[in-house]
């Protein structure tokens, strides 16, 4: 097991292989402007209130599960009747987010 340090004091603690591909996968795909706002695959996001539509990413600040990453943004594959989000986990397993706490991000000039 390693930790790692982020400058805003978040800490990765994982095996190698784990950390290294946390940190590959961020910096491949995600650059994080300010708390409200970050670009994935090339495309701005930004932090919306209220419920997260299909298309959206969701980011948890702390992840609940090991299966979840905090940080990470997460698609959403789908919305069901409730109201939860379903996303691929770290694992690649569908997941859905019944009554989780997360950030919803959404693309600019579709919020």
């Amino acid at each position: 097991m390693i930790k790692y340090k982020i400058a805003d004091g978040t800490t990765i603690e994982g095996s190698v292989d784990e950390v290294l591909t946390f940190l590959t996968r961020m910096a491949a795909i995600t650059t994080y402007s300010c708390d409200d706002e970050l670009e994935i695959h090339g495309q701005p996001f930004k932090k919306v209130q209220g419920p997260a539509r299909q298309g959206d990413f969701i980011v948890y600040e702390t992840a609940p599960y090991s299966f979840i990453t905090s940080g990470v943004p997460y698609l959403v594959k789908a919305v069901d009747d409730d109201g939860s989000v379903e996303i691929a986990d770290d694992d690649g397993d569908y997941y859905p987010t019944r009554g989780d706490d997360f950030n919803v991000y959404r693309l600019k000039g579709k919020e």
